[in-house]
């Protein structure tokens, strides 16, 4: 049993010889054939469940295939390289990369198992790392359906650490007829323990000032190293890595070793690595992560490392300390404020088994702890997946069914005990209100808010949010502006006693109100009374009456804490005698509602319209006549012409059901503009998942380092096919999720070898860095392989595409990144660990 144990402890050469009684009941079960949904805390072994079955040649059903997935294509690489190294005979399906396909154990990305799952072929054992992800605003339909289309045969392994409620799950499972069981555990087999920064065993010299610097000598002097703390944003953790790097002795430096690392490290990376600290973040190339950075991680050869929040699902490596810098984080174009699902995988990577007696979590005043971690009480919105249930659709009319029936039966499969309305108007089979008054031939009412932008939008009650004021909107003098510049509204919120003040030096930035109280007078020279108010608020926490002026500096914004409440304490300010305390409500939670540009809108202006009904179907199984419901599905895809009035899809519809979220639109458009020439167009394809970095005018320096290659051509063919429109999920402004305008030629850019002239000359001002490109380069791979193993249609253009998109690949020979990377020394790798420091190296 020791060899299934590499794994599961990340990368750690921790040997168990008996499993835990939690993981004997998991196996024993898997082994009777049943499903089971195994619930325990990161780092506690879940992964060898599977290694133990799989070697003891119980991981496949008479010699049928065992298919581990994983969210991410880093997770995937990095398992493949880890049971490859084993002598596993293991395959890899990440989207770009499909090798040993056939193999009894392939690792892959759950997405790239739909075609299969939809045609019913499904493989004897299917394992859903993460399925805590069914939960994810984008990718959480994506697993879901995977569960839901499992046909009965393929037994489920479902895992997670970071799910309240696994028991809701298996009734889930139960309903679509599998015998499944929980297995659960809350035993951590390393114990941790939440430590404010000021209560470490040592601090750091006076001379240390900075925050970052002060907490990472601290938790490296207190013996709590390696430390790994979470920043909310890239600039963020370069800058704190770096601010901790100049803190640290240069006493033991990483040797990288041999001439192939040193050229793949950059400068920066180098002389961070003679502090023994790094940086770990999507916009590095995949060859530092993976090669330098985690290995070195896991082995505990690092300090520090310095990730972003965004990127910690995708880190293998644990530590003995964790620290989250903020309470938001940024996901793509947007903010987010951190969940507590987040906060607990996070906090999981601290403790690792066999190294260390328990982990810790590092806090301080505004940052997050333990007991904001928790897991995530799984729930679905009323979403479907568009091409999944199109494509069913089409299955269905091939077969000659009613492709109607076809939806809802895959709809009813979904996690869900409610009614998932896809908006066809039909009492018997759509559970349909008998008060409803479009089913009297009344015309149907769409309740409508008016968004940021001043314009009017369909109501979506799953939109409602908590939110810090700070970032919310409020309609001013009849336009939207930042809450804090309402006076009525912060009016509204102040405590007893205090009065509304300007936050902000008037004419010098946006307008900003809080409140404002006197909470001491001047006495003498430097001395400060409290006054006969505030001494009668603070009647029962037992303090002083006379403090000097340092003393009033450090102790009033935490004594007038709950004076203030909700306002955070800004600024102190003396205007003649009298002690103003300043207080801001930023930070304070209002409900709102978040409108289609992800704003969220205090109390938004509402308003009911009359919706004039769509074209009809017709179905022709039972000869029902119906109009779909205004901002459902089906409503949308006739719209769209993605079906026709008896349910069938077009040839657009076909097209766009091979794909997903609204590539196939694009994809669509691209075909049926026959003027649109396709060997253009194949390359235009890679802004389809570049994303927001990839905007035109961050791409403008691209734009002038190379001829275009006209890729705007293909948001235009989108916009004139499709409109303006917005179908979340789906279009923005008539494009796909995710396009990013500008990456083809970025990549051109790569592939003629300049891409470095770029970043050379513009890399300070592009919001894109290596990674990125990269990983749009990666993405336009696997989108050709997508297109050139996507079944025929008959669309000539189609074929074409095919065509084309395999003679491209013909031209980029891809195979696992790891296949290639050069492996740090072993005498590196097994040093003893260098996440200490002493007294005498800093002073």
């Amino acid at each position: 049993m020791e060899g299934g144990l590499a794994g599961a402890f990340e990368g750690l050469a921790v040997q168990l010889i008996v499993p835990d009684l939690w993981q004997q009941d998991a196996i024993r079960k898997l082994r009777e054939g049943v499903d089971v949904i195994l619930s325990a805390p990161t780092g506690s072994g879940k992964t060898f469940i599977f290694e133990h079955l799989s070697e003891s040649g119980k991981s496949h059903h008479s010699g049928r295939q065992a298919v581990y997935t994983v969210p991410t294509r880093a997770l995937a690489n990095d398992k493949w390289r880890e049971w490859t190294a084993r002598g596993w005979d293991v395959g890899i399906a990440t989207g770009d990369i499909a090798e040993n396909l056939r193999a009894p154990i392939l690792v892959a990305t759950l997405e790239t198992q739909r075609e299969r799952l939809l045609s019913g072929d499904g493989p004897g054992l299917l394992i859903i790392d993460e399925y805590q992800m069914i939960g994810d605003r984008q990718r959480g339909l994506n697993y879901e359906l995977t569960i839901a289309l499992a046909p009965p045969e393929t037994q489920l392994l479902l895992m997670s650490g970071s799910v309240a409620n696994p028991s809701k799950v298996r009734d889930w499972m139960i309903r679509l007829g599998r015998n499944a069981e929980v297995v659960e555990t809350k035993e951590r087999a390393v114990p941790q323990e939440e430590i404010p920064i000021e209560a470490m065993p040592r601090v750091a010299p006076r001379k240390y000032t900075n925050f970052w610097e002060r907490l990472a000598i601290g938790a490296l002097l207190s013996e709590y190293g390696p430390l790994l703390i979470f920043a909310p944003h890239r600039k963020a953790a370069e800058k704190i890595a770096w601010k901790i790097a100049g803190a640290m002795p240069e006493d033991d430096p990483v040797k990288l070793g041999g001439q192939a690392l040193e050229q793949l490290a950059s400068a920066d990376l180098k002389r961070l690595l003679k502090k023994r600290v790094a940086y770990h973040h999507s916009g590095m190339s995949f060859a530092e992560r993976s090669a330098i950075i985690e290995p070195l991680a896991k082995a505990g050869q690092l300090r520090v490392v310095v990730a972003t929040m965004g990127l910690a699902a995708g880190i293998n490596f644990s530590v003995r300390s964790v620290f989250v810098g903020d309470t938001t984080y940024q996901d793509g174009p947007y903010q987010r404020q951190i969940r507590g699902d987040e906060l607990l995988q996070m906090y999981g990577r601290a403790g690792r088994r066999g190294l260390d007696k328990r982990g810790y979590i590092l806090t301080a005043r505004t940052s997050p702890g333990l007991g904001d971690a928790r897991p995530l009480e799984l729930r679905r919105k009323n979403e479907t997946d568009w091409p999944t249930l199109i494509r069913r659709m089409h299955h269905a009319s091939l077969a000659g069914a009613s492709p109607f029936a076809s939806a809802r039966e895959l709809v009813n499969r979904l996690f869900s005990t409610q009614s998932v309305p896809l908006g066809f108007l039909n009492a018997s089979t759509e559970g349909a209100d008998e008060n409803d008054s479009t089913l009297f031939n009344l015309k149907p009412m769409k309740r409508e808010i008016r968004n940021s932008l001043g314009q009017w939008e369909s109501f979506d009650s799953s939109r409602g949010a908590e939110m810090p004021l700070g970032n919310a909107l409020r309609v001013v003098k009849g336009r939207y502006r930042s809450a804090e510049a309402d006076s009525e509204y912060i009016s509204s919120l102040l405590p007893q006693s205090a009065r509304l003040t300007r936050l902000d030096d008037k004419g010098a930035g946006p307008r900003r109100y809080g409140l404002e109280s006197a909470v001491a007078s001047l006495v003498g020279d430097d001395q400060f009374r409290i006054s006969k108010s505030a001494r009668k608020r603070l009647a029962e926490s037992g303090a002083a009456v006379l403090y000097s002026q340092e003393e009033a500096d450090s102790f009033f914004p935490e004594l007038f804490e709950a004076v203030i409440a909700p306002g955070v304490f800004e600024r102190l300010s003396l205007r003649g005698n009298t002690l103003y305390l300043s207080a801001g409500f930023q930070s304070h939670l209002v409900d709102c509602y978040v409108d289609s540009q992800d704003e969220p809108l205090i109390s938004p202006e509402e308003r009911q319209v009359i919706v004039e009904s769509a074209t009809h179907y017709i179905d022709e199984t039972s000869g029902d006549s119906f109009n779909p419901v205004p901002g459902s599905p089906a409503y949308a895809w006739r719209k769209l012409g993605l079906i026709d009035d008896s349910g069938v899809p077009t040839d657009r519809g076909v097209i766009f059901s091979l794909f997903q979220g609204g590539e196939g639109l694009a994809v669509s458009a691209l075909l049926e503009d026959t003027s649109y020439p396709l060997d253009e167009g194949i390359r235009h394809l890679a802004n389809l998942r570049a994303g927001y970095r990839f905007e035109i005018d961050q791409a403008q320096g691209a734009r002038d380092a190379v001829d275009s290659i006209g890729s705007e051509r293909l948001a235009l063919a989108c916009r004139q096919t499709y409109g303006p429109v917005d179908y979340e999920g789906y279009l923005s402004l008539g494009l796909p999720s995710g396009y990013g305008e500008g990456a083809a030629e970025v990549i051109a850019l790569r592939e003629e070898g300049r891409l470095y002239q770029l970043f050379a000359r513009e890399g300070g001002h592009l919001e894109f860095g290596p990674g990125d490109v990269e990983r749009a380069y990666i993405e336009w791979l696997s989108l050709l392989r997508h297109i050139h193993f996507a079944p025929d249609c008959e669309n000539q253009r189609w074929i074409e595409l095919k065509e084309l998109a395999k003679s491209e690949l013909s031209k980029h020979e891809r195979k696992s990144p790891f296949s290639d990377l050069p492996a740090l020394p072993t005498t590196t790798l097994q040093q003893k660990p260098q996440n200490r420091i002493h007294f005498s190296t800093i002073r």
